[in-house]
């Protein structure tokens, strides 16, 4: 098992009140909601973005970025939801969203629509 979906697990799994130890760091966080979304973007391309919410404000989305998990950070954006995970972005806005690589012009998958 990769150490994201590791990491996803623990996140998804964490019980009110638990902490998430990662090597010498603890993360005290408690799940308030999670859910996946199937998004089908340009070019018939399809992703899953697992959304997880803790009851302390916090926000993270997992998705996949070129064939290897990654864990994203919900960061401040003006309108929308805006995930950051190293030089990746994931948008969502509504049932949209788009995955770029910051300051690129080029995203990676635009046009992404969630099908229910």
């Amino acid at each position: 098992m990769k150490m994201s979906s590791l990491v996803r697990f623990a996140l998804l799994a964490l019980p009110a009140g638990s902490a998430f130890a990662a090597g010498a760091v603890t993360f005290p966080l408690s799940v308030a909601s999670s859910t996946d979304v199937h998004y089908v973007c340009k070019g018939d391309r399809d992703i899953t973005v697992a959304y997880v919410n803790a009851t302390n404000g916090d926000a993270f989305a997992y998705l996949p970025v070129d064939g290897t998990e990654h864990v994203f950070v919900g960061v401040t954006s003006g309108s929308g939801a805006r995930y950051a995970s190293g030089r990746y972005i994931w948008w969502n806005k509504g049932d949209t969203g788009t995955l770029s690589i910051e300051g690129s012009r080029s995203p990676l998958l635009a046009d992404c629509n969630a099908r229910k």
